[in-house]
C-alpha cells in the first residue's frame, strides 16, 4: 500500500471497539487490516492512554496495555468525547475533543503501514453510530490536523454504511427487500432497507422497526427473538437478512435460526458490516460509483439546489452553490464574486425534485461605498445541521486601490 492518493479507507469508530480496512483493487471489495500481523484480530479498543508529562500516547490495544502494566493515564469514553463541545483535562491541562480525535486517528491510520498517509490516502470514510454536529466539526478538525483536505475525509453513520455495504454485497439487493438485526447488549432491534422503484433516481432509506430484550436465560432469549423476528418479518419475502453486533449465537437460537432462513432468505452474520460499508461509500464518494441511480434518503440530506445568477467570463450563468442529495456535513462552499450594481446578495433555491423556485437575498448592511464592480467578497457557505445553513460574506477589497474595510455578515437561514 505505497501508493499515491490511491487508498481508499474505511474506519468504523465504535463506543468500545474500532476497526479499519482498505478497499482491494484487485479483489473488488474491502480488506480487514489486522491489529497483528498475522492474526484474525481485526477489532481494537476505542481507547487513548497519555505517558504522564510527557507527549506520548498510545491507542486501542497499546492503550490497554500502558494503561495497566506501564501507569499511562487511560482515556476511556472517547465517541462521547470526540462528540462533545467541551474541554477534557488530561493529565492536568485542558484538551480539546479535536485534540484528542487527532491522536486516535493517528493510531487507527498507522495500522495501515502508510508512510504518509494525508498523500497516500485518497479516501477516508469514518463510520460512526450517530453523527453530531460537534462531532462533525471535531473529525473535520481533526483531520486537518492530520493534513487531509475535505476533499479526503468523509463522514456517514451507522445506517448509511449498512446502506452502502448490502448494495454492493449482493447485487440482487437492489431490487428486493432486506432485514436487519441489530444486537446490542441485551437487546435486539429490527430494521430495513426501504426501495421505491418507482422513483428517479431510485431512492432508499432505513426503516427501524421494534427492539426486544434478550434476558440471560437460553431459552427466554430464544423465544423473544423468535417473536421479534414473526413480528418484523412476517411473511414478506427478504432476499437477506443481515444479523450484527454481539450476542447473537446459534447455540441458544435454536428456534430462531430456523425461523431466519424460511422462505430462502439468504442469512449474514459479522461484525465488519459497517466499516466495509464505510469503505464502499468512500469509494462510491471519489470514484466513479456503482449506485449513480440510486439516492439514499439520509435524515441529514440536504433538500434543496441553492445557486446564484451571475456572470462568468461576460455570459449570464446560473452558478450552482448548493447540490441537494447531500449530507449536510459535506456541503462546504468557498467562492470569490465582484458586485455589480447590488447592495445585495440574491440566492434561488429550487426543491430536490425541481420544483418551486423561490428567490432569498442577504442583506449587505454598512457596504463600503465604492464605485461600481469594485467590492469584492468571499463567500463562505457550510450547514450547522440539515435546517440550518450558515452563509459567511467578507469584504476583500479591490487591490491597493480599495482596500478591504474588514467588514464580515454572517446570516443563518432554513430554505
Amino acid at each position: 500500500m505505497n501508493e499515491t492518493r490511491n487508498i481508499i479507507v474505511g474506519l468504523e469508530i465504535g463506543k468500545n471497539q474500532s476497526q479499519i480496512c482498505y478497499y482491494d483493487r484487485r479483489e473488488k471489495e474491502p480488506i480487514s487490516v489486522s491489529v497483528k500481523a498475522g492474526s484474525n484480530q481485526y477489532l481494537f479498543p476505542t481507547r487513548l492512554s497519555k505517558k504522564p508529562g510527557e507527549e506520548v500516547w498510545h491507542y486501542g490495544m497499546e492503550a490497554d496495555y500502558f494503561s495497566r502494566q506501564e501507569g499511562e493515564i487511560s482515556i476511556t469514553g472517547l465517541l462521547g468525547i470526540f462528540g462533545s463541545a467541551e474541554e477534557v483535562i488530561v493529565d492536568g491541562e485542558k484538551r480539546k475533543p479535536s485534540e484528542l480525535l487527532e491522536n486516535y486517528l493517528k493510531g487507527c491510520i498507522s495500522l495501515l503501514g502508510t508512510a504518509e498517509p494525508a498523500r497516500q490516502i485518497k479516501a477516508l470514510m469514518i463510520t460512526v453510530p450517530r453523527l453530531s454536529a460537534a462531532l462533525v466539526k471535531n473529525l473535520y478538525q481533526a483531520g486537518e490536523n492530520l493534513g487531509f483536505t475535505r476533499n479526503q475525509i468523509f463522514l456517514q453513520d451507522y445506517d448509511e454504511s449498512f446502506y452502502y455495504y448490502v448494495m454492493n454485497h449482493r447485487k440482487d439487493n437492489w431490487n428486493r427487500k432486506i432485514g436487519w438485526f441489530l444486537f446490542e447488549e441485551n437487546q435486539v432491534s429490527f430494521a430495513r432497507l426501504v426501495m421505491d422503484n418507482q422513483k428517479r433516481p431510485i431512492t432508499a432509506f432505513i426503516e427501524h422497526g421494534i427492539t426486544a430484550e434478550l434476558p440471560q436465560d437460553a431459552i427466554e432469549k430464544d423465544d423473544n427473538f423468535y417473536r421479534l423476528i414473526e413480528r418484523s418479518c412476517g411473511t414478506d419475502t427478504y432476499s437477506s437478512i443481515y444479523i450484527v453486533g454481539d450476542g447473537f449465537d446459534q447455540e441458544w437460537a435454536v428456534r430462531s435460526t430456523p425461523l431466519l432462513c424460511r422462505n430462502q432468505r439468504h442469512v449474514y452474520y459479522g461484525n465488519n458490516l459497517y466499516v466495509k460499508g464505510a469503505c464502499y461509500g468512500a469509494r462510491e464518494k471519489c470514484e466513479d460509483g456503482t449506485l449513480k441511480g440510486y439516492l439514499y434518503l439520509s435524515p441529514s440530506l440536504v433538500k434543496h439546489n441553492v445557486s446564484m445568477e451571475m456572470l462568468v467570463n461576460g455570459s449570464p450563468k446560473t452558478y450552482a452553490l448548493i447540490e441537494a442529495g447531500k449530507n449536510w456535513y459535506e456541503i462546504h462552499t468557498e467562492l470569490e464574486l465582484i458586485l455589480d450594481g447590488k447592495e445585495d446578495l440574491e440566492f434561488l433555491v429550487t426543491s430536490m425534485e425541481g420544483t418551486g423556485k423561490t428567490r432569498c437575498s442577504m442583506k449587505l448592511e454598512g457596504l463600503p461605498k465604492r464605485p461600481n464592480k469594485t467590492t469584492r467578497l468571499g463567500i463562505r457557505i457550510v450547514y450547522e445541521s440539515q435546517e440550518l445553513c450558515v452563509i459567511t460574506a467578507e469584504d476583500l477589497g479591490f487591490g491597493d486601490l480599495f482596500p478591504s474595510e474588514g467588514k464580515v455578515w454572517t446570516e443563518k437561514v432554513s430554505w
